[in-house]
């Protein structure tokens, strides 16, 4: 991939990305195209887990995964966690926790 300086904030060429710093324009795209490509690379992945609150999965998820944000549920005694987690974390993560 390459990056396009342009003023403009159009390509030409394939497989390139518009940016202007200056303009502050294409700055979120590419960082979204870099964050894929990562993922991808690493066998990563960003999701949702939501985990019960009396067990031990939270603590689990921060061993073994990137916890991005928890989102306490109180009335239901559990949370939604964002994370980024590797393919085979979250296979052990299924089986460990039966879910």
């Amino acid at each position: 991939m390459f990056l396009y300086f342009c003023l403009s904030y159009q390509t030409t060429e394939p497989n390139t990305v518009a940016i202007s710093a200056l303009q502050g324009k294409g700055l979120q795209n590419l960082r979204s195209i870099i964050e894929e490509a990562v993922l991808k690379i690493t066998g990563k992945q960003i999701m949702t887990i939501k985990v019960n609150l009396t067990g031990s999965q939270l603590s689990w998820l921060y061993k073994e995964a990137t916890v991005q944000e928890v989102n306490v549920l109180p009335e239901e005694g559990s949370a939604n966690v964002n994370v980024i987690i590797s393919n085979s974390a979250y296979g052990r993560y299924r089986k460990l926790f039966h879910v």
